[in-house]
């Protein structure tokens, strides 16, 4: 179950750092959105970004089913949008991680649908919180940091590689 855990757990550090990024500096998202017509007011993506925030922090500190359901629905509405972007072939930054420019790729789409997989299997078999994870056995807990954090920072950069011609 560590293993679930632990990507379900670097989906939410990826997902807690483009909802502080969107909180922080919503335009380039909001510019993304307007290109695909969607709702694209500063106020309703920082919200959003806020909303993204709160459901990484409470996959870490409360688990369970309600931030790992979450977590699946997010990431199923970014998954939608992803390839409504790629579908348009716009070489536009997604503004996911706010002014980071990286283009919607297939790879986006991918990163999104295993994370909605991973939510919903963590959801289903509810991932406890952090410090409950490892209850018994403490000395897991900095192997399993570094894994998690290593991984969301390769996610991260395979998303931000520019996309293959």
């Amino acid at each position: 179950m560590e293993y679930v855990a632990a990507v379900y757990m670097m989906a939410a550090v990826l997902l807690g750092a483009a909802g502080a990024s969107k909180a922080i500096t919503p335009e380039p998202a909001s510019a993304a959105l307007a290109r695909l017509q969607l709702y694209h007011r500063h106020w309703a993506v920082r919200l959003l970004g806020l909303a993204e925030l709160v459901v990484a922090v409470g996959a870490f500190i409360v688990g369970g089913i309600v931030p790992a359901t979450a977590l699946a629905a997010l990431y199923a509405g970014f998954a939608v949008v992803a390839a409504a972007m790629v579908r348009s072939g716009s070489a536009e930054p997604c503004g996911c991680f706010g002014r980071v420019e990286m283009p919607a790729t297939r790879r986006h789409v991918a990163v999104n649908v295993l994370a909605v997989v991973v939510g919903l299997v963590a959801a289903s078999r509810p991932v406890e919180a952090i410090d409950m994870l490892f209850d018994s056995r403490q000395w897991l807990l900095a192997p399993f940091a570094v894994i998690v954090a290593a991984g969301s920072y390769g996610a991260f950069a395979w998303l931000s590689r520019p996309p293959n011609p």
